[in-house]
């Protein structure tokens, strides 16, 4: 997208301020791997809430989901530094990225209530969360490809 300046009969200017090429890569690499370790986490999510399997494999699969929670807030936590510190022309990803770290750690906290202090009811308030934090990557994904497409235009 760009505007142009026709009182002046200037060449056109980017709309988006010109964003560095390696921040725009290190902030879509570590967004990547945030939403891959968000979707491997909701793979293992429902495998233990199932009744009619053994205790230890509840157990497991409680192991596997929990352990997946540490790789995710990493990960967001470094897509948030990427974008607070590198990407300021894309004002609404800056905040979008800060609060997806946010809310995974609420997410993880959340589950520590529940499978820590047996707070089962949170399961309900920790399953919402889990989808605003999936509609929450999957639009930053986007926008990390957005990104993308402004620089080649």
């Amino acid at each position: 997208m760009t505007t142009s300046n026709t009182a002046t009969g200037s060449t056109p200017v980017p709309a988006y301020p010109e964003i560095d090429p390696s921040a725009r890569r290190s902030y879509a690499i570590f967004t990547g791997v945030t939403v891959l370790f968000i979707f491997l986490q909701s793979i293992t999510a429902g495998n233990f809430i199932e009744d009619g399997i053994p205790d230890s494999a509840k157990q497991t699969w409680t192991d596997i989901h929990g352990v997946l929670a540490y790789p995710i807030m990493v990960f967001a936590l470094i897509s948030a530094i990427i974008a607070v510190a590198r990407l300021r022309a894309a004002g609404r990803v800056r905040i979008f990225a800060v609060v997806l770290f946010v809310a995974t750690v609420a997410q993880w906290l959340s589950g520590h209530a529940i499978s820590g202090l047996g707070m089962d009811w949170i399961t309900p308030w920790h399953v919402v969360l889990a989808f605003v934090i999936y509609g929450l990557a999957i639009y930053l994904s986007v926008q990390s490809a957005q990104l993308r497409r402004r620089a080649r235009a």
